[in-house]
């Protein structure tokens, strides 16, 4: 009742004021309604007739009658002017309303500015809010970024690390294997000279078997005629010669053998030379497995400019970034390391190839 109050004040207060006007409305009525007096004539005399009233002397009544109607009148004044002091009261009791209710007005105003505000404050603090998290989840993407970046810089440097170990190992390797060669040369020259030796070991028996033929021979003056000297001169250089064509023989073959042997050896470590310049040059980017491997065919000039390369051969480990980087890798070995010797120089150069 009292929240209808003061949703509707105007409502209520013109309700009142309408109650009020009418009993006021039924009072003033039935002050002003006259007093009804019958008057009968009855020859010279004359008499008033009231209801229910008992009959009284003319005089008398009309005394009565007179005051009853100053009463009245007075009793009319008052209530006029209760009449219009109750109308001032209402007056001033509906401008105390109005006024009320513009403060009410104002207050709820005032009350849907606040509410507003704060409505207002709330969507700001929850924009802040909601912009808050937005911030924070954006960090946190951007140092999970900086993780990945971070675990990809990781693994780049691993795999430099790893790169780096593979192409010392691959040096070592060929360092190893240019010691090997030079002690294989080494091992050859000793050869050479050992066989040099024994040539002077065999031409000092040659000529030591020279001496003791002469002595025989000698010997032989002394005891046969000059024919049989001249035949076994004869037969002595038959066999000198005979020995000699067969000591020559042995000789150039073995010298050919050991020429062979030597150049082979040498040949086997030009290309090998060749081989591991082309590892030091091997560079991928790709994952490639330990067992990949395919022999690589190059055209050279003498300069050891390359005019052709071939990848043949290749194992199912090697794919095709395999091939591609072992062809490139040959490409930057340019120019080609030369051969000991001129004579092992070859245009053809076929190796297997397995970083």
């Amino acid at each position: 009742m009292m929240q209808f109050i003061a949703r509707h004040p105007m409502a209520i207060l013109a309700a009142l004021v309408l109650h009020s006007l009418i009993i006021l409305g039924f009072t003033y009525a039935d002050f002003m309604k006259p007093t009804v007096l019958k008057v009968s004539v009855d020859g010279d005399s004359t008499s008033v007739i009231q209801p229910k009233v008992e009959t009284m002397q003319p005089m008398k009544t009309f005394a009565v009658d007179a005051k009853v109607v100053e009463e009245q009148l007075a009793l009319l004044k008052e209530a006029e002017a209760e009449k219009q002091r109750e109308q001032e009261r209402l007056n001033a009791k509906t401008q105390a309303e109005k006024q009320n209710l513009a403060l009410l007005k104002q207050k709820q105003l005032e009350e849907q500015k606040k509410a507003e505000a704060a409505k207002q404050q709330a969507l700001l603090e929850k924009r802040k809010a909601e912009e808050s998290q937005r911030i924070a989840e954006l960090e946190a993407r951007k140092a999970e970024e900086s993780k990945r970046l971070a675990e990809i810089e990781k693994q780049k440097v691993e795999a430099q690390k790893e790169r780096t170990l593979a192409e010392q190992k691959k040096a070592e390797q060929a360092k190893q294997e240019a010691v090997l060669a030079e002690q294989q040369r080494k091992e050859a020259r000793l050869k050479i000279a050992e066989a040099e030796k024994q040539r002077k070991e065999e031409e000092q028996k040659t000529q030591l078997l020279k001496a003791e033929i002469e002595k025989k021979e000698a010997e032989k003056k002394k005891l046969e005629q000059q024919a049989l000297l001249a035949k076994l001169q004869k037969e002595q250089e038959e066999e000198e010669a005979e020995l000699r064509r067969t000591l020559e023989a042995e000789e150039t073959k073995r010298r050919a053998a050991l020429k062979a042997k030597e150049m082979k050896s040498l040949q086997e470590t030009y290309v090998t030379s060749i081989a591991a310049k082309v590892k030091d040059n091997w560079k991928t980017a790709a994952k490639v497995s330990p067992d990949a491997q395919c022999d690589i065919a190059i055209i050279q000039t003498p300069t050891g400019d390359i005019t052709s390369v071939n990848i043949l051969n290749c194992n199912a480990q090697a794919n095709a970034q395999f091939r591609k980087d072992a062809e490139k890798a040959v490409y930057r070995s340019a120019p080609l390391p030369a051969p000991p010797v001129k004579e092992l120089f070859e245009r053809n150069i076929q190796f297997n190839f397995k970083p």
